[in-house]
């Protein structure tokens, strides 16, 4: 893949919109962003040097296995997500693992220390990072909230919804592709896969959403966005 791709690739990132192909070209450890295909786990390596990957197209699990042998679900990674060593306290935990569950997925990686460099030369694009890096903190933050505070179904419409902005969905209706099991989302939003069965039986019956294997169909996307701006 040529560098002015990797270029445009990167560039149409709102936080790496300010930098100069020059600037972009020096960041990324891989001169080829890295092809996955679905249900590959991806050795992505955490060593001596931190590292951050951008993940260009696809969608990523990230699985933790516990002291039981059983894989749990901690996250899930979409299109233009930022992960690794964000902040950075990143030591590689041999118990973890990521998995491609799209079609395929993309991604290239860069060295934490060459962010830097450019953040020194550039220190509006310093403060576009830290706003990121908070951003996302932030929501963080309000996902514990959630799950602490909220009620399973509400716990599962906030999930959807995130996605759903994530996917940048603009359409009235939405088919959402399947690739999160019903134990995945009740890991994600701490219940049990019963109740998920529960709820979406129930979101059917009120004409929310109409799950299926392959996809969950969304017929108004609008009045889940509506249910989750007037959750408290």
């Amino acid at each position: 893949m040529s560098s002015n791709i990797k270029y445009w690739y990167l560039h149409e990132h709102q936080l790496f919109s300010k930098l100069s192909f020059e600037e972009i070209d020096a960041l990324c450890i891989l001169k080829k962003f890295k092809k996955s295909k679905k249900n590959e786990l991806l050795d992505l390596p955490f060593g001596e040097k931190e590292r951050i990957y951008f993940l260009k197209k696809g969608t990523i699990k990230l699985i933790r296995i516990n002291d039981q042998g059983e894989e749990v679900l901690m996250d899930i990674l979409q299109k233009n997500d930022l992960f690794g060593n964000l902040n950075l306290d990143a030591n590689a935990n041999g118990d973890e693992f990521f998995k491609v569950v799209s079609d395929e997925a993309i991604l290239c990686t860069f060295y934490r220390e060459k962010l830097e460099e450019v953040m020194v030369k550039k220190p509006d694009f310093a403060l576009d990072y830290i706003k990121f890096v908070g951003f996302n903190f932030k929501k963080l933050q309000n996902s514990y909230k959630n799950i602490l505070f909220k009620d399973a179904k509400t716990r599962l419409l906030l999930l959807l919804s995130m996605i759903i902005e994530k996917e940048k969905v603009n359409t009235a209706s939405y088919d959402l592709p399947n690739y999160l099991t019903q134990k995945d989302i009740a890991q994600l939003i701490c219940t049990t896969r019963q109740t998920i069965i529960s709820l979406f039986k129930e979101l059917e019956n009120e004409g929310m959403l109409a799950y299926a294997q392959k996809e969950i169909s969304i017929p108004d996307v609008q009045k889940i966005r509506e249910f989750v701006k007037n959750v408290k």
